[in-house]
């Protein structure tokens, strides 16, 4: 619950504050800090609870960090109330109460269901994947385990490096919906390699490969949620905005809850009679990941064509 109310209040903070100037950029540096937080503590946390003998250090650690967050949550409440008092008179006057009946301005647009689907889709085929991707690097490349872990920890790393660039990019250039067909297509790429190369275990040409589509998923998983949140203000009225990102947050948590359901269904029922710890096929598991991937690129084409009809600014 936490982690959602945070996630929501500095997206809406964010668009206040910038009101389009500069947005996707702001946003492109919050998420490139949030990714470099999880980088740090799937580093960190291993290395603090050896150091202490104690897995309660790394829990002890993050309760510090969170006490440090909610500092900061006091000092943004004090800028907030002063930025309102300057804006007082301007285009808060103007705006109407919130009413419950204005959801219907939310759950009724299909711009939103089309934006919510991507959000959905996209996160499914990166977050999921990522629990089911060291055992399979370890059956398909030879990979070892410590080290397959190693590439998933420095996976939200290099997608903060590009993330800031990547929304520089929007705000001067735009192409947003553009930059949402390349991510989507970039994820097939790389779930339909794990899917259907012929690896040779423990290759040094198998392992390239490998570590190729792991790069051009990390790609992806910078130009999709970089473009995908900026987006969200210029497709829904301001005055439910915050209702349409929690919406989107609900929608994504349902799919980061299914998925990883199904596809471990998927690999139980093809992988029926191999003893554990035996090479699994992750064939069918993957061209799932992979048909997450395909639909989101039709979503990413369906939004480009509304983009162009309506005019909401995206490219």
């Amino acid at each position: 619950c936490g982690t959602e109310m945070a996630g929501v209040t500095v997206s809406r903070a964010i668009v206040k504050w910038f009101k389009g100037k500069e947005m996707a950029l702001a946003m492109g540096i919050e998420m490139a800090l949030a990714r470099f937080g999880v980088f740090a503590i799937f580093r960190l946390s291993p290395w603090l609870a050896a150091k202490f003998e104690s897995v309660q250090a790394p829990v002890i650690f993050c309760a510090l960090l969170l006490c440090i967050g909610l500092m900061l949550y006091v000092v943004y409440y004090f800028m907030d109330k002063a930025l309102d008092k300057d804006l007082e008179g301007e285009e808060e006057e103007a705006e109407e109460p919130f009413k419950f009946s204005d959801l219907g301005k939310v759950f009724g647009s299909g711009v939103f269901w089309v934006v919510a689907i991507l959000c959905v889709l996209y996160y499914s085929a990166i977050f999921p994947f990522q629990k089911f991707a060291t055992e399979m690097l370890q059956y398909k490349v030879g990979f070892d385990n410590e080290f397959a872990s190693r590439i998933f920890s420095t996976f939200p790393f290099g997608a903060a490096l590009v993330t800031p660039l990547l929304g520089y990019y929007l705000d001067r250039k735009g192409k947003g919906a553009t930059m949402l067909i390349i991510g989507s297509i970039l994820m097939i790429v790389c779930h339909l390699t794990f899917a259907l190369f012929p690896f040779v275990y423990d290759s040094l040409g198998s392992s390239i490969v490998a570590m190729t589509a792991i790069v051009i998923l990390g790609i992806s998983f910078s130009l999709v949620p970089a473009t995908l949140w900026p987006a969200v203000p210029k497709l829904i009225d301001n005055k439910v905005l915050g209702s349409a990102y929690s919406a989107i947050f609900w929608i994504q948590n349902i799919g980061l809850m299914s998925v990883p359901i199904i596809v471990g269904s998927v690999l139980d029922s093809s992988n029926k009679g191999i003893p554990e710890g035996q090479p699994k096929d992750y064939t069918l598991a993957m061209l799932v990941f992979a048909s997450f991937g395909v639909i989101a690129l039709l979503m990413s084409l369906l939004l480009k064509a509304i983009d162009k009809k309506k005019q909401y600014g995206l490219e």
